[in-house]
């Protein structure tokens, strides 16, 4: 079973290093610790954990809601506030992010590892799942109780996450509750192709191919020698 993997966003180093503690103590990863908020979006990005634990106030001209703020443009991923800040104006600010926990400061190890349980848990319930007809040009996303449209035309490529897989957009990404391969039974095989175990892309969405990668808007997807052949034939050459 693959351990839950957890993200620190924590400006202060005997802090961050005690909550590391605990969490590895407990059985959880810790992808890295992160101090400054613009470094900690490029390093919850990169390392995709599960979780994220951020306190508010962080080195640098971003603090931990705007941090979050802008993940959320990028990820789907539940998060906790960790801080000693509990204002007014500091929670109205909070409650427009919809965090998964809020715990202030000082805590205890069975308050923090309580809070995080619960907040993967009612995440788990809340993952979108993903309705396709395929005599549409339209998917349905599943998330948080409401449907989300999202035209076939828009999607970029689907990568296998776990036993989950995110779907891309130009806009943002999607952790989806169904495994690749059930994904790809869905999908109208006129549009999309897998090109490695781990994607499949919109062949449309295409802007060049170069030594073993698709290149589609600003990302770079690993074409496996398996299914470069597939690719070719569904390219129009002249």
């Amino acid at each position: 079973m693959n351990k839950i993997k957890i993200h620190i966003v924590e400006d202060e180093p005997l802090i961050a290093e005690t909550i590391k503690t605990i969490l590895e103590k407990a059985g959880y990863v810790v992808t890295g610790i992160s101090m400054r908020g613009k470094e900690a979006i490029f390093d919850i990005e990169t390392a995709q954990p599960n979780m994220v634990l951020a306190d508010i106030i962080l080195k640098g001209e971003m603090d931990g809601i705007e941090m979050i703020q802008q993940l959320q443009k990028r990820l789907s991923i539940p998060f906790i506030f960790l801080t000693s800040m509990s204002d007014e104006e500091t929670i109205n600010r909070v409650k427009k992010t919809n965090p998964s926990g809020f715990i202030v400061k000082p805590f205890n190890e069975h308050t923090l590892l309580t809070n995080i349980e619960l907040a993967l848990y009612k995440h788990k319930l809340e993952k979108p799942t993903i309705s396709v007809n395929t005599e549409s040009d339209s998917f349905f996303i599943k998330n948080k109780g409401e449907l989300i449209k999202i035209k076939q035309n828009n999607i970029l490529f689907f990568e296998a996450y776990d036993n989950y897989c995110n779907l891309y957009t130009e806009e943002r990404k999607y952790l989806i509750t169904h495994s690749l391969k059930s994904i790809e039974e869905k999908l109208p095989a006129t549009t999309f192709l897998k090109v490695h175990r781990s994607f499949i892309i919109n062949v449309s969405k295409i802007d060049s191919i170069q030594e073993g990668y698709v290149f589609m808007s600003n990302h770079k997807v690993s074409v496996s020698k398996t299914y470069k052949d597939a690719l070719m034939k569904k390219l129009h050459l002249l």
